[in-house]
């Protein structure tokens, strides 16, 4: 399994029934810059910077091994759907 992998995987596990996308930004399989989208109900109520403590205490350890940087981004369901029918405007 890959990097990028394991890290959703990871996330998906510590936070069931969320959306978990990932991608590598830079291409440096030793110190991954990640772009990481997290859609979950978990979020509803919080605050964003609650929101992200949540999703970076999953990868604190990564951060010890092998990611440098994370481009976050947390929503709740609705966010999201709300978020994709602009796009779609």
């Amino acid at each position: 399994m890959d990097k990028i992998a394991e890290i959703q995987n990871l996330i998906s596990e510590k936070m069931p029934g969320a959306m978990v996308r990932a991608s590598d930004l830079t291409g440096n399989v030793d110190n991954l810059h990640l772009g990481v989208l997290v859609v979950s109900d978990d979020f509803k109520g919080k605050m964003l910077l609650e929101q992200h403590r949540m999703v970076m205490t999953i990868l604190n350890e990564r951060f010890k091994e092998d990611v440098h940087a994370v481009q976050l981004k947390t929503m709740t369901p609705e966010q999201y759907e709300q978020h994709q029918n602009e796009g779609a405007n």
